[in-house]
């Protein structure tokens, strides 16, 4: 059956004129971009009857309940952290961003949900320069103003209002990028699969007594549901992990933006959002500051 999916991918590979590696690889960051994308929708649509809280707990034990025993079968060393205190931290700063991200997701469009994920990104390449030793050179922060033009001009202060929503995101968006930097750290010491099954773990732990307070029993759709944005986080990451693995980070990069065209996409036909310009072509521009970043980063390590 591989052999069989490995002639296809390089016969489609062959037939776009790229490299097989490279083909695969944008395929599946493609996936992990929708796989987000519908995670958010789900998440919309579970909101109005249940609370942050809980959905974040019954995600974060689903997925344990999936990925620790999956990864532990071959040994508990395997996803033994080597620090405890590190993987708590950096559980505590993912429970906090998820817990704001399901807050936020049904009080704001699902195209600006993800105009202002990218921002992310440049929060975290600053906070790379700040607290990592990042060399803080004049290009970088030429693309990151640009970048900071294209934030303004999705969120418009003084021209739109700024609602809790937007405000939520803008601060999960920050606290994604501090996760992303801590994760940084944390991978010279333990392998990436640690990592996540512990930020699912700690996740589970921490909103555990506050989801008593919102107690409430799913039905089978939510349940259903829940199960489906669990499954939907884990492709999305080991996705993006194979891609990243597979395909050149050039040819991976672009794609990201294909998370805006989903978040277009199904929030018009699920929720009958009508796409805004100005988060359009302001998320252009983030994203554009960012694929530079990348590649000129890209050129100066060669």
């Amino acid at each position: 059956m591989f052999g069989s999916l490995e002639k296809f991918t390089q016969g489609m590979a062959a037939r776009v004129g790229v490299e097989p590696g490279n083909f695969v690889g944008v395929c599946l960051a493609l996936i992990s971009g929708l796989a987000i994308m519908a995670n958010g929708a789900i998440g919309k649509l579970l909101a109005p009857d249940l609370h942050p809280f809980l959905i974040t707990f019954f995600r974060s034990a689903v997925m344990t309940l999936i990925l620790f025993p999956w990864f532990a079968r071959n040994g508990y060393d395997r996803i033994r952290p080597t620090r405890h205190r590190e993987q708590f931290l950096n559980g505590l700063i993912f429970t906090l961003a998820i817990v704001g991200w399901f807050w936020a997701l049904p009080r704001t469009p699902l195209d600006m949900v993800a105009a202002i994920g990218f921002t992310s990104q440049l929060y975290a390449i600053i906070g790379a320069m700040l607290f990592l030793g990042e060399k803080p050179r004049l290009w970088r922060w030429i693309a990151l103003f640009v970048g900071f033009i294209g934030a303004m001009i999705i969120v418009r202060p003084g021209f739109i209002e700024l609602t809790p929503g937007i405000l939520v995101l803008l601060a999960t968006a920050i606290l994604f990028s501090t996760n992303r930097l801590v994760i940084k750290v944390i991978a010279t010491k333990d392998n990436p699969e640690t990592s996540v099954v512990w930020m699912a773990f700690w996740a589970t732990v921490l909103t555990a007594p506050l989801a008593v307070l919102y107690w409430k029993i799913p039905d089978l759709m939510q349940f259903l549901f829940i199960v489906s944005i669990s499954l939907l986080t884990i492709i999305s990451h080991y996705s993006l992990a194979w891609a990243l693995k597979l395909g050149d980070i050039g040819a991976i990069e672009p794609t990201t933006f294909m998370r805006l065209v989903w978040g277009v996409i199904l929030g018009y036909f699920i929720f009958h959002d009508i796409p805004d310009f100005f988060t359009l072509f302001g998320g252009l521009i983030v994203f554009s500051s960012i694929i530079y970043i990348a590649r000129r980063e890209r050129q100066e390590g060669n």
